[in-house]
């Protein structure tokens, strides 16, 4: 028994004299961790400015214009859909100096003056005479009513709506001759013809 274990101890002492040890420390060795700690300050990316956009025009100072035909404008000529759409756009009519106004805007939408008034004039405004047709009609109704019995007087030549339908009455229904009702009610001879001719009017 003794001797078994001096045994197992003298091959645990060998082995530990074995064993290699670091000569650095681990901590020092380890790759650094991608994690920042909070108390670290957080880096902002600054977002990149884009680039400006390249100019549509061109610059007349770097690129001045020239009169002679460059190798684009001939590319151009040759393109038979670029020819095509200068065709039908037409030749280019220039505006003329002395009458800008004639040419930029066409006869039908040219720009009013000042002093141009945009309503119809009295003449031939049909409102206004719509008006004056309707005074001149009611003032010679009531000079023809006034004058009925006097000497000399013709008849009536405008009825009102009431008397119109009094007198179809008594040419239809009453079976009596336009020209006594004419006489009965003092109207111009003639005047039951040209306001309707017999049945072509019935009384509802």
């Amino acid at each position: 028994m003794g001797a078994s274990s001096s045994k197992v101890a003298s091959k645990a002492a060998g082995a530990a004299s074995r064993r290699q040890y670091p000569s650095t420390s681990s901590i020092l060795n380890s790759t650094p961790s991608t994690t920042q700690s909070p108390s670290q300050p957080v880096v902002l990316q600054t977002a990149v400015k884009p680039a400006t956009a390249a100019q549509v025009h061109p610059n007349p100072v770097s690129h001045p214009p020239s009169e002679q035909k460059s190798e684009h404008i001939d590319l151009d000529g040759r393109d038979p859909h670029f020819g095509s759409a200068l065709r039908k756009i037409g030749v280019a009519k220039p505006v003329s100096e002395t009458k800008p106004h004639e040419d930029a805007f066409p006869t039908s939408s040219r720009p009013m003056n000042s002093g141009q008034n945009i309503f119809p004039s009295t003449k031939n405004n049909p409102a206004i005479l719509l008006v004056q047709a309707r005074e001149k009609f009611g003032k010679q109704f009531e000079v023809e009513v006034d004058s009925r019995g006097r000497a000399g007087f013709a008849g009536r030549t405008l009825l009102s709506a009431k008397e119109i339908k009094e007198v179809f009455t008594l040419r239809d229904d009453g079976a009596k001759l336009p020209q006594q009702v004419e006489k009965e009610l003092r109207l111009k001879p003639g005047i039951l013809e040209q306001l309707a001719p017999q049945g072509v009017v019935a009384n509802a």
